[in-house]
């Protein structure tokens, strides 16, 4: 087992990060609970469950990882590609609120009062593109 494999510490970043994300939809008040969706405050209480299902896959496939199963298995293979397409499908949807949507930025109110918090969860989705390759 190697603690300083890239890939491994892209899954353990990413089982937390999405387990962050689920608490802060779950337990947090307007605005922080809109952050991790971008939704509204009664579709940004639905998300956590796609979150929580993404901290599972994201430490399965860590603990593939760590067995060496990764790269071998067509199961995990097929995980990985789900975790790629979440982050893709994410992005493509921040990009897209961003630079199509006309009424950005001011009817993202609740993502205007915390920039910080929606950057990082964008650079924290960011990090299910990279290569599961070493």
């Amino acid at each position: 087992r190697d603690i300083d494999d890239p890939v491994q510490v892209k899954y353990s970043l990413l089982t937390s990060s999405f387990l962050v994300f689920t608490g802060m939809q779950t337990l947090c008040n307007m605005p922080i609970s809109v952050i991790p969706s971008w939704t509204s405050r009664r579709l940004s209480r639905a998300f956590p469950i796609y979150t929580f299902l993404g901290a599972v896959t994201s430490f399965d496939l860590k603990e593939a990882t760590e067995n060496g199963r990764l790269l071998l298995d067509s199961n995990y293979r097929f995980l990985s590609n789900g975790v790629k397409g979440f982050g893709t499908l994410y992005l493509g949807a921040r990009a897209g609120a961003i630079i199509l949507d006309p009424s950005f930025p001011d009817a993202f109110h609740a993502v205007n009062q915390v920039p910080g918090l929606a950057v990082a969860a964008i650079v924290m989705v960011g990090l299910t593109l990279r290569s599961d390759k070493k």
